[in-house]
C-alpha cells in the first residue's frame, strides 16, 4: 500500500513539473512582451466585471506599439500614438507620447461602458445586455508639433481576455469594423449552468412548500392532534428559503423574475400553511 502511494506521489510530482515546464515559457513571454512583435500595433481587450444593477461594464484596453517604432534608449515611441475609445463613460483618450521617457509602458486605459438596458436585470437569470465598443488608433506624422497631423494606423485585436465569471460574452463585429477602426457589439448573457441552477433552486423551494402545504391539509382534514414539531419544521422553512434563494449565483436583490416564479410563491405557501397548522393546533390541542 505504501509503495503504491509513493508511486502515485512521484507520478503526481512528475506531472506537475512537466506542466510547469510547458507553461513557464508562455508565462514568461506574457510578462516580458511589452511591444507588438509584428508591424502593426496590438490592442488587447480585457473585460473585468459587470454590475447588472447599474448597467456598468468595466474593462481595460492595452495598446502595444511595434518594437520597431520604439526608441531603445528611452522606450518611447518615435512618433506619438493616441488611442481613442469613443463610447466609454470613463477617460476616452490614451496618449503614448514620443517626448515622454518610458511612455511605451504606460499603455493601459481603464474603461467603463453603459449597457443599453440596465433595468433588464429583472429578468434574472434570463437577462440579456448589450453595449458597443468603438476604438481607433492614430499616429502623429513627422513635422512641426505645433501643427501636428495624425494618420490612422492598423492594429491587431486580442479578445482572449474579454471574459469573466458568470457571463457568456460574445463580441459581434459591426458594420464599421475595419483594420483601422474597431466596431464591436458586446453581448452579455448568464451562462447556462447559472440559468439551470437558478431554475432548479426556484423549483425546489416551490415543491418543498407545496409538500408542506399538503402535509398541513391532511392534518386539517383529519381529527388527529397536531404535532408541534411539524410547525417548527414549517417555521424553519420560512426562514430557510431566503438563505436558499441567496445561494443562486450572482443573484440581484429580491424582486427579480426568478423570485416571482419560486421564492415569493414558496414563502407565501409556507406562511399560509403555518397559519392553518397554528389554527388546528389551537383548536385541537388538549392541555392538561
Amino acid at each position: 500500500m505504501k509503495s503504491q502511494l509513493s508511486q502515485f506521489a512521484r507520478s503526481y510530482i512528475l506531472l506537475f513539473v512537466s506542466v510547469a515546464g510547458v507553461l513557464a515559457p508562455s508565462l514568461l513571454n506574457a510578462e516580458v512582451t511589452a511591444f507588438a512583435k509584428g508591424s502593426n500595433a496590438y490592442l488587447t481587450i480585457n473585460l473585468i466585471s459587470f454590475d447588472a444593477s447599474t448597467g456598468d461594464l468595466q474593462g481595460r484596453l492595452n495598446l502595444k506599439i511595434p518594437a520597431s517604432e520604439a526608441t531603445e534608449e528611452t522606450f518611447s515611441p518615435k512618433l506619438s500614438y493616441t488611442l481613442v475609445d469613443e463610447l466609454t463613460i470613463s477617460e476616452s483618450v490614451l496618449q503614448i507620447k514620443s517626448n515622454a521617457p518610458y511612455s511605451c509602458f504606460n499603455n493601459f486605459l481603464p474603461t467603463s461602458y453603459q449597457v443599453d438596458d440596465a433595468g433588464n436585470q429583472f429578468n434574472y437569470p434570463f437577462d440579456h445586455h448589450r453595449t458597443a465598443l468603438k476604438v481607433f488608433v492614430k499616429r502623429q506624422l513627422p513635422g512641426d508639433p505645433a501643427t501636428a497631423k495624425y494618420e490612422s494606423v492598423p492594429f491587431t485585436v486580442d479578445t482572449s481576455l474579454a471574459c469573466f465569471e458568470g457571463y457568456s460574452i460574445k463580441l459581434i463585429p459591426g458594420r464599421e469594423n475595419s483594420p483601422t477602426f474597431l466596431d464591436l457589439t458586446i453581448d452579455l448573457q448568464r451562462t447556462w449552468p447559472i440559468k439551470f441552477f437558478t431554475v432548479f433552486v426556484s423549483a425546489l423551494m416551490l415543491l418543498v412548500a407545496l409538500g408542506f402545504l399538503k402535509m398541513v391539509l391532511k392534518l386539517a382534514y383529519s381529527h388527529s392532534p397536531p404535532d408541534i414539531n411539524e410547525m417548527a419544521f414549517g417555521g424553519a422553512l420560512l426562514f430557510a428559503f431566503p438563505a436558499i434563494r441567496n445561494i443562486e449565483p450572482f443573484v440581484p436583490p429580491m424582486g427579480v423574475l426568478s423570485d416571482f416564479f419560486g421564492f415569493f410563491w414558496a414563502e407565501s405557501i409556507v406562511a399560509i400553511a403555518l397559519i392553518i397548522h397554528l389554527y388546528c393546533w389551537l383548536k385541537r390541542k388538549q392541555h392538561e
